[in-house]
């Protein structure tokens, strides 16, 4: 219990950081620099969150396989780095379609980001695995927040983009190599990781995920004004904060089921914790947008109100469908999780945008409420482990 506690101060101080480092990048920058270069800076990072988002599961896969954290940490990151040069290109179109605005030259340092995240995400299970967990923590985090802070900093000096996301995304390529160096052994013995039959229901799970979670913030950034685009930005990190519940115990529930020990208790604990944390986050925003509205707007650049509290309500739903989640695949259910987000997804991509064309960024408030509560009920329609439909 002591070291779940310690997690959870080391994880809610990354996920803190992050959030603050959004917040002050997009105050300071809505003075600095114009309307479309802001715009461009936020592409940029959502572009990076998207990609740490997905999960390459190349480690995933082989803990499931094994039940331990694979040695070659060397063909780890050449295999995690083949999948982000191969994602690039749809992140891209993503990015583009999102902002048609960016310049090609930037469109094109897509690799980069994702082989980050990509190397980011596998590296997390490995540490975690090896209850390093603050390493795993500030090692996705940190390297989000870091490298936004420093692409902030560089094109606020007048640094052009380009050059600004090259070095952040250089800068945050160093610490997963410099981890594979010191602690890694192997060599690029790359098939059995690609053999493995796993890793692709696994990270079609996290694509799909990914993709329905980010649908939002593409319709966002395409349709609603850059300023809008950063107040709702302000607003999404500093609610999906509350995520750091499930992003905390979902690694510790995946290793336990997938190595067969009984987690009925934790599970029983975890899901009554997130429940009633769901409940007073809800009923504290609730508080916020009744009794402080005008000092919130002027403060965030976004008006609080009915939707706002509905984006907090769909947000504790959503923690509840994510431990619902890694309950599938530690259990095995790949498929079943990866039907249950991928409905999510469809209901995510009709919902944001008949929201967000109907009735601008309130509109996008209520589809997160629709489409969180109706992949719970699809995740909760499964046997005890989700594995029947």
């Amino acid at each position: 219990m002591r070291t779940l506690a310690v997690r959870a101060v080391v994880v809610a101080s990354a996920y803190l950081a992050t959030a603050l480092a959004v917040f002050a990048v997009v105050v300071i920058l809505r003075a600095r620099v114009s309307p479309d270069t802001l715009r461009a800076v936020l592409g940029f990072y959502f572009i990076s969150v998207l990609a740490a988002g997905l999960e390459p599961a190349t480690v995933k896969a082989s803990v499931l396989a094994s039940g331990h954290a694979p040695g070659n940490l060397v063909g780890v990151l050449a295999v995690s780095a083949l999948k982000g040069v191969a994602v690039a290109p749809v992140l891209m179109l993503v990015w583009w379609f999102a902002d048609p605005r960016t310049p090609i030259p930037v469109l094109l340092l897509s690799p980069l980001p994702a082989v980050a995240g990509f190397w980011a995400t596998d590296l997390r299970v490995v540490l975690d695995l090896r209850a390093k967990h603050g390493a795993a923590v500030w090692l996705k985090q940190g390297s989000l927040a870091g490298g936004f802070a420093l692409l902030a900093v560089m094109v606020g000096t007048g640094v052009p983009l380009f050059w600004a996301a090259l070095v952040s995304s250089a800068v945050r390529l160093a610490p997963p190599v410099l981890i594979g160096l010191a602690h890694g052994r192997g060599r690029l013995e790359l098939g059995g990781f690609l053999r493995d039959p796993r890793w692709p229901d696994l990270a079609a799970v996290s694509a799909v995920a990914a993709i329905g979670g980010s649908i939002d913030r593409v319709l966002a950034l395409r349709f609603l004004s850059a300023s809008t685009y950063a107040g709702y930005l302000i607003v999404y990190e500093v609610f999906s904060r509350f995520w750091l519940i499930p992003y905390l115990v979902a690694p510790i529930l995946f290793a336990r089921l997938a190595a067969g020990d009984d987690s009925r208790a934790l599970i029983s604990r975890v899901w009554f914790a997130t429940s009633m944390t769901g409940a007073l986050f809800t009923c504290a925003v609730t508080g916020l947008a009744l009794s402080t509205p005008a000092l919130i707007a002027r403060l965030l650049g976004v008006s609080f109100g009915p939707p706002v509290i509905a984006f907090a309500a769909a947000v504790a739903v959503g923690a509840l469908t994510q431990l619902r989640i890694a309950q599938m695949q530690g259990a095995g259910a790949v498929r079943r999780a990866l039907f249950v987000t991928a409905l999510g997804t469809v209901v995510a991509g009709m919902a944001f945008f008949a929201g967000v064309r109907a009735l601008g960024l309130p509109g996008l408030y209520w589809a997160w409420l629709v489409k969180s509560v109706i992949e719970f009920v699809a995740a909760m329609a499964g046997g005890r482990d989700g594995r029947r439909a």
